[in-house]
Protein backbone atom coordinates (compact mmCIF):
# COMPACT_ATOMS: atom_id res chain seq x y z
CA UNK A 1 0.00 0.00 0.00
CA UNK A 2 1.38 3.43 -0.92
CA UNK A 3 1.83 6.18 1.63
CA UNK A 4 -0.92 8.29 -0.01
CA UNK A 5 -3.35 5.36 0.09
CA UNK A 6 -2.68 4.75 3.79
CA UNK A 7 -3.51 8.34 4.72
CA UNK A 8 -7.06 9.23 5.72
CA UNK A 9 -9.08 11.65 3.64
CA UNK A 10 -8.79 14.14 6.55
CA UNK A 11 -4.97 13.87 6.47
CA UNK A 12 -4.90 14.32 2.68
CA UNK A 13 -7.37 17.21 2.99
CA UNK A 14 -5.02 19.01 5.42
CA UNK A 15 -2.00 18.17 3.27
CA UNK A 16 -3.76 19.50 0.16
CA UNK A 17 -4.65 22.78 1.86
CA UNK A 18 -1.04 23.25 3.00
CA UNK A 19 -0.41 23.81 -0.72
CA UNK A 20 -2.96 26.64 -0.81
CA UNK A 21 -1.64 30.13 -0.05
CA UNK A 22 -3.98 32.32 1.99
CA UNK A 23 -3.88 35.77 3.51
CA UNK A 24 -3.41 36.03 7.27
CA UNK A 25 -5.57 37.99 9.71
CA UNK A 26 -6.15 38.38 13.41
CA UNK A 27 -9.77 38.31 14.59
CA UNK A 28 -10.35 40.30 17.79
CA UNK A 29 -13.25 40.66 20.19
CA UNK A 30 -13.62 42.51 23.49
CA UNK A 31 -14.66 40.60 26.64
CA UNK A 32 -15.21 41.74 30.23
CA UNK A 33 -11.70 40.43 30.99
CA UNK A 34 -10.14 42.27 28.06
CA UNK A 35 -9.56 41.62 24.37
CA UNK A 36 -9.17 38.13 22.88
CA UNK A 37 -7.81 37.29 19.46
CA UNK A 38 -6.80 34.50 17.12
CA UNK A 39 -4.80 34.15 13.93
CA UNK A 40 -6.89 32.95 10.97
CA UNK A 41 -6.04 32.22 7.35
CA UNK A 42 -9.61 31.58 6.22
CA UNK A 43 -10.87 35.14 5.65
CA UNK A 44 -12.86 35.50 2.44
CA UNK A 45 -15.00 38.17 0.83
CA UNK A 46 -18.59 36.90 0.62
CA UNK A 47 -20.69 39.86 -0.54
CA UNK A 48 -20.26 43.56 -1.29
CA UNK A 49 -23.96 44.30 -0.80
CA UNK A 50 -24.39 43.91 2.08
CA UNK A 51 -20.69 43.82 2.98
CA UNK A 52 -20.03 40.34 4.38
CA UNK A 53 -16.83 38.43 5.01
CA UNK A 54 -16.31 34.95 6.37
CA UNK A 55 -13.73 33.13 8.46
CA UNK A 56 -13.59 29.95 10.48
CA UNK A 57 -12.58 29.26 14.07
CA UNK A 58 -11.85 25.89 15.66
CA UNK A 59 -14.52 25.00 18.21
CA UNK A 60 -11.93 23.16 20.33
CA UNK A 61 -9.71 26.24 20.65
CA UNK A 62 -9.68 28.33 23.82
CA UNK A 63 -10.30 31.61 21.98
CA UNK A 64 -12.88 30.45 19.40
CA UNK A 65 -15.80 30.17 21.87
CA UNK A 66 -14.97 33.60 23.29
CA UNK A 67 -14.94 35.21 19.84
CA UNK A 68 -18.18 33.70 18.51
CA UNK A 69 -19.99 35.00 21.59
CA UNK A 70 -19.12 38.66 20.93
CA UNK A 71 -21.58 41.24 19.60
CA UNK A 72 -18.84 42.87 17.54
CA UNK A 73 -15.56 41.66 16.05
CA UNK A 74 -12.66 43.22 14.19
CA UNK A 75 -10.61 41.50 11.50
CA UNK A 76 -7.10 42.86 10.97
CA UNK A 77 -5.43 41.79 7.69
CA UNK A 78 -1.71 41.50 8.39
CA UNK A 79 1.22 42.97 6.48
CA UNK A 80 4.21 40.89 5.42
CA UNK A 81 6.22 42.39 8.30
CA UNK A 82 3.82 40.96 10.91
CA UNK A 83 4.70 37.25 10.86
CA UNK A 84 5.77 37.35 14.53
CA UNK A 85 2.38 38.79 15.43
CA UNK A 86 0.60 36.02 13.50
CA UNK A 87 2.68 33.41 15.30
CA UNK A 88 1.88 34.94 18.70
CA UNK A 89 -1.88 34.85 18.11
CA UNK A 90 -1.64 31.25 16.91
CA UNK A 91 0.03 30.27 20.21
CA UNK A 92 -2.32 30.25 23.23
CA UNK A 93 0.63 30.81 25.61
CA UNK A 94 2.01 33.92 23.89
CA UNK A 95 1.60 37.43 25.21
CA UNK A 96 -1.04 39.44 23.35
CA UNK A 97 -2.22 43.00 22.81
CA UNK A 98 1.02 44.69 23.83
CA UNK A 99 2.39 48.03 22.73
CA UNK A 100 5.49 46.22 21.47
CA UNK A 101 3.23 44.30 19.05
CA UNK A 102 1.95 47.63 17.69
CA UNK A 103 -1.49 47.74 19.36
CA UNK A 104 -3.00 51.05 20.40
CA UNK A 105 -6.50 52.01 21.47
CA UNK A 106 -8.73 54.88 20.39
CA UNK A 107 -12.32 55.85 21.20
CA UNK A 108 -13.65 53.02 18.99
CA UNK A 109 -11.43 50.21 20.26
CA UNK A 110 -8.19 48.44 19.41
CA UNK A 111 -6.10 49.69 16.51
CA UNK A 112 -3.26 47.92 14.73
CA UNK A 113 -1.76 50.71 12.58
CA UNK A 114 0.45 48.40 10.50
CA UNK A 115 -2.47 46.20 9.37
CA UNK A 116 -3.16 46.47 5.63
CA UNK A 117 -6.91 46.72 6.28
CA UNK A 118 -9.29 46.39 9.21
CA UNK A 119 -12.93 45.31 9.03
CA UNK A 120 -15.32 45.93 11.93
CA UNK A 121 -18.75 44.42 12.23
CA UNK A 122 -21.14 42.05 13.90
CA UNK A 123 -21.43 38.30 13.45
CA UNK A 124 -24.56 37.94 11.31
CA UNK A 125 -24.39 34.12 11.31
CA UNK A 126 -22.30 31.59 13.21
CA UNK A 127 -22.69 28.11 11.75
CA UNK A 128 -21.29 24.89 13.22
CA UNK A 129 -19.21 23.28 10.46
CA UNK A 130 -17.45 20.06 11.48
CA UNK A 131 -14.97 20.89 14.23
CA UNK A 132 -15.16 24.59 13.41
CA UNK A 133 -17.53 27.51 13.29
CA UNK A 134 -18.07 29.39 10.06
CA UNK A 135 -18.60 33.04 10.94
CA UNK A 136 -20.25 35.51 8.56
CA UNK A 137 -19.35 39.03 9.65
CA UNK A 138 -21.60 41.88 8.53
CA UNK A 139 -19.10 44.69 8.04
CA UNK A 140 -20.12 48.22 9.05
CA UNK A 141 -16.71 49.94 8.98
CA UNK A 142 -13.50 49.45 6.99
CA UNK A 143 -10.16 51.13 7.59
CA UNK A 144 -7.48 50.90 4.95
CA UNK A 145 -4.05 50.80 6.52
CA UNK A 146 -0.51 50.30 5.40
CA UNK A 147 0.19 49.88 1.68
CA UNK A 148 2.60 47.04 2.58
CA UNK A 149 2.45 43.64 0.94
CA UNK A 150 0.13 41.17 2.67
CA UNK A 151 1.27 38.31 4.87
CA UNK A 152 0.56 34.89 3.34
CA UNK A 153 0.26 31.49 5.03
CA UNK A 154 1.49 28.51 3.02
CA UNK A 155 2.70 25.06 4.07
CA UNK A 156 2.63 25.89 7.81
CA UNK A 157 4.77 28.99 7.46
CA UNK A 158 4.41 32.71 6.69
CA UNK A 159 5.55 34.30 3.45
CA UNK A 160 5.69 37.64 1.69
CA UNK A 161 4.43 37.52 -1.90
CA UNK A 162 6.60 38.82 -4.70
CA UNK A 163 5.43 40.09 -8.08
CA UNK A 164 6.08 37.93 -11.09
CA UNK A 165 8.84 39.22 -13.35
CA UNK A 166 7.50 41.11 -16.36
CA UNK A 167 8.48 38.36 -18.80
CA UNK A 168 6.45 35.75 -16.88
CA UNK A 169 3.40 38.05 -16.77
CA UNK A 170 3.68 38.64 -20.50
CA UNK A 171 3.89 34.91 -21.17
CA UNK A 172 0.86 34.27 -18.96
CA UNK A 173 -1.11 36.91 -20.89
CA UNK A 174 -0.20 35.27 -24.23
CA UNK A 175 -0.99 31.78 -22.96
CA UNK A 176 -4.39 32.97 -21.74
Amino acid sequence: MTHAASQSVADRFKSGFRRHAAGVAIVVGETAEGPVGATVSSVASVSASPPLLSFSLARASTVGPQLVGRDTLSVFLLADSQADLARAYADRRAERFTEAQGWTRDERGLVLPEAVATFHGRPAHVLPAGGSWLVLLEVDRVEEGSAAAPLVHHDRDYWAPAPLPEIRRALRAVEG
